[in-house]
């Protein structure tokens, strides 16, 4: 009885020092911002649980927890989550300086676009590959910003909502209908008084949008259909992509081959194994060329708003930011 007492505990030490071992060797990440949700389903699909395995090689280990400086709705989460985080055994850290020191990849979280460069240029000077979640920034200008001193440092840099990753906006994306000729797709678009209209949640659909089309755009227009923004694009020999704001995530697309919904919700999941992917192999799953077409879309609609639904040049609106930022 002593000795089977004696193996089983043995066992168990064994079993313990091989799980320390394992997480000791699994590759850190790290989050600045905690006023989103994502953040805490990104730790929960990353880290796992009894329940869910997490993704084996990588682990959330530390976060530093402020991020946006005014918004209501993005401040008043930040101690709840902060406990959360907590009781998954995550470090809390006071600054991003230090967060750097314990981390080999980050997570920019802040729900806020308008700190992101701040934020993520010292993660840039420590040369760690990082994912900064939608909105890349609070402004186009910014977003430029961001990409080149991404590029600069020779640092990977990628951004995206989680409707990229969309089992039917993927199907089209890899030729499911042919190349598409017209794609509408919807989101909601609640507006943050600080941000360009469709940055704060039109980016959604508008992901989705680009996701389908892919990069091209040359002009914006945008309307009102009642009551709700609608943002029509040309891209380059015709094709037309529309947004519409609406309820819930969806679309359809047409192409040489058919016709195909798109556009749908299917989680975080997809998203973060792209993110894991990105971490260990070094090359963004989206280009700054796509992004940064995305952002001057949703910046052309406003600058065709305030034109009173002129259409908008796309490559005026970029060159603008792309001079204002070199400032």
């Amino acid at each position: 009885m002593i000795r089977s007492a004696f193996i089983t505990s043995l066992i168990v030490i064994l079993a313990l020092m091989f799980t320390a071992k394992s997480v000791a060797e699994d590759k850190a990440i790290g989050i600045i911002g905690l006023d989103t949700s994502h953040a805490i389903a990104f730790t929960k699909d990353i880290n796992g649980s009894p329940e869910k395995p997490g993704i084996k090689g990588y682990r959330v280990v530390a976060v530093y927890p402020k991020g946006s400086p005014d918004i209501e709705s993005s401040l008043s989460r930040v101690p709840g989550y902060t406990v959360q985080m907590k009781e998954m055994g995550i470090e809390i850290v006071p600054t991003i300086d230090e967060l750097l020191e314990k981390v080999d990849y980050v997570l920019l979280e802040t729900n806020d676009g308008r700190p992101h460069l701040e934020q993520v240029l010292p993660v840039i000077a420590a040369g760690k590959p990082v994912f900064v979640d939608k909105p890349i920034a609070g402004s186009l200008v910014d977003a430029v910003a961001i990409f080149a001193a991404a590029e600069k440092a020779n640092v990977p840099l990628f951004s995206s909502s989680s409707l990229r990753y969309g089992k039917d906006s993927q199907a089209v994306r890899g030729g499911s209908i042919g190349e598409v000729q017209h794609c509408e797709t919807h989101s909601p678009c609640k507006i943050e008084k600080n941000h360009p209209d469709l940055f704060w949640y039109g980016i959604h659909g508008v992901e989705s949008l680009f996701t389908v089309m892919g990069t091209g755009c040359e002009t914006v227009q945008r309307r009102t259909e009642d009551g709700k923004v609608v943002v029509e694009g040309t891209w380059k020999g015709g094709r037309t992509g529309i947004y519409r704001e609406g309820k819930g995530y969806g679309g359809s697309a047409k192409g040489a081959k058919g016709e195909a919904t798109v556009g749908s919700y299917d989680g975080y999941r997809p998203l973060v194994v792209e993110i894991i992917k990105f971490f260990g192999t070094g090359k963004p799953p989206v280009s700054a060329e796509e992004t940064l077409e995305i952002y001057t879309f949703m910046e052309a609609a406003d600058e065709s708003k305030r034109q009173g639904g002129k259409a908008v040049s796309m490559s005026e609106v970029l060159e603008k930011a792309k001079k204002e930022a070199a400032k």
